[in-house]
Parts: structure tokens; C-alpha cells; sequence
């Protein structure tokens, strides 16, 4: 793990990435699983539109002053990166949304590089059900083309 970058592994003593844990899916599972996550991810995108037309930004604490960025963000359809939804799953049950990250990219290197290594290294001729990283390189080749000579800025809040 550490190879590939995950050095928080086990933050202050306490194991955070326990590898003796996994979920097996079967495809069907998988498919329903994907089929909820397209339709929560449009749910959200209509929930999100639905504040903007009955003009609710107040509500969910967003300062006035950052208004019209969102509004303008959201009608020019400016590219996103990345969203991660928290499920809760029972097979045979509809997920359940729990949380949705959009554009946060916690536990993105665990899921996107870490948990590969692991399947390779522990259960060889294996899959999973699991395209992060394909998407990612995707979705930065299509941000990158309307980022002309602006570039891009990360900020880091350290602990």
C-alpha cells in the first residue's frame, strides 16, 4: 500500500484500511447497484435545479455573495471531476443514498488505485466492479480542454 502512495493507513495507531474485509458482488448486483447510482446522480442534478429556480441558496447556509458564481457554474455546465456516493446496501433491497461527496475526493486514491493493488495482490484473476480511474483520466482530458491557458489551482487544508 505504501508503494503506491497510501501512508495514512493507520492514522494515530488505529487501522483506518483493513484488508482482511471485502464485499463479493454478483452481476446482477452490480447492475442494480449502477442502475441507482445513474438514477440518484439525476436525482440530485433535478434537486439541484429545483433550489436554483425556487432560489434557495439561503437555506442550505451559502453565502449571497457566492450566488451568482453557482448560477453561473450551473448554467454554463462547467465540468465536474468526480462525486462519490455513501450507500446503504441489502441484497434484494433498492440502495439507499446516504451521502453524496460531488467533487470531494475523499477516499478517491483508497478506491481509485489502493483497493486494485489489493485485489491483484490477494485475490489474482479477479475483477472488480470499479472504473474510477478510467473515469478520472476521462474527465480530466475533457477539463483540461476548457481550461486554456488558465491551468488549474489545488488547495490542501493539512491536519
Amino acid at each position: 500500500m505504501e508503494a503506491q502512495g497510501f501512508l495514512f493507513h493507520t492514522p494515530e495507531g488505529e487501522t483506518y484500511w483493513d484488508e482482511s474485509a471485502y464485499y463479493r458482488f454478483s452481476a446482477a448486483e452490480v447492475d442494480a447497484i449502477e442502475a441507482a447510482t445513474v438514477e440518484l446522480n439525476r436525482m440530485c442534478l433535478e434537486a439541484v435545479q429545483s433550489v436554483l429556480d425556487e432560489d434557495q441558496l439561503d437555506l442550505f447556509g451559502i453565502p449571497k455573495s457566492h450566488h451568482a458564481w453557482i448560477r453561473q457554474s450551473w448554467e454554463t455546465q462547467e465540468n465536474t471531476i468526480y462525486g462519490r456516493f455513501d450507500l446503504a446496501y441489502h441484497p434484494g433491497r433498492a440502495p439507499k443514498l446516504l451521502e453524496y461527496n460531488a467533487d470531494t475526493p475523499t477516499s478517491l486514491l483508497e478506491a481509485a488505485v489502493i483497493q486494485w493493488h489489493w485485489l491483484k495482490d490477494t485475490q489474482p484473476g479477479r475483477d472488480q466492479f470499479n472504473s474510477i480511474h478510467e473515469r478520472l483520466i476521462e474527465a480530466w482530458k475533457q477539463l483540461g480542454t476548457g481550461l486554456g491557458q488558465n491551468g488549474i489551482h489545488f488547495a490542501n487544508a493539512g491536519d
